[in-house]
């Protein structure tokens, strides 16, 4: 399996997110997937984590392997196809939130997973909280805008800017209010990017 389920989060959601992935006790947090020792550390405080964050579950593989990268000096973790990617949504400014993901990697494109006996457990809690932020969230309430770009209909060269609502991304009730609350608030993929995504307020008109 892969997939990569993108959404926006304000603090508020994170932490109630946050809490739906710790109900199960044995899910811990690491600090991304490069580490200064072979084994990594490991948290239930989502605080002690920077931005990019793995779940992982023991109950689902024992133990996390990693292969040490000469030339930089730590370990790189070689078995994500056991874990879940959590790229953490957040706060830039007063006016932009940053887009995060949760995303996972069982199998290499076209194939079977060599590590089916890991694979399964870890597939089904991707899925159980791919569905809790699909219940939880809003999709198709935003559109991008390159705000570097003149504005403009889709043709059959070019995309249309501002673009049509995009449903891939899903936004968290408390980040939903927070863009409502201010038209100049907007999120972004990148702090630096020059693409906008704003909510579209479909009452207008």
């Amino acid at each position: 399996m892969r997939s990569n389920f993108r959404f926006v989060m304000h603090p508020e959601d994170e932490a109630e997110f946050i809490a739906e992935i710790l109900l199960d006790p044995e899910v811990v947090f690491i600090n991304g997937p490069r580490w200064q020792s072979e084994c990594p550390e490991t948290h239930r405080n989502i605080n002690e984590i920077d931005s990019y964050c793995i779940i992982w579950s023991p109950k689902d593989i024992p133990v996390l392997t990693a292969k040490y990268i000469e030339t930089c000096n730590d370990w790189y973790c070689n078995s994500e196809f056991a874990t879940i990617q959590f790229l953490r949504s957040s706060l830039f400014s007063d006016r932009i939130l940053i887009e995060g993901s949760i995303a996972i990697c069982t199998t290499e494109k076209g194939e079977k997973s060599s590590n089916e006996a890991f694979a399964k457990p870890v597939e089904k809690r991707y899925k159980t909280l791919r569905r809790f932020l699909k219940k939880t969230c809003f999709n198709s309430v935003i559109s991008w805008e390159n705000t570097k770009a003149p504005k403009s209909p889709a043709t059959s060269v070019r995309s249309a800017n501002p673009s049509k609502p995009d449903a891939s991304v899903w936004i968290g009730p408390k980040a939903l209010k927070w863009l409502q609350a201010d038209m100049s608030r907007c999120v972004k993929q990148f702090p630096q990017g020059f693409v906008e995504g704003k909510f579209i307020n479909t009452q207008e008109g």
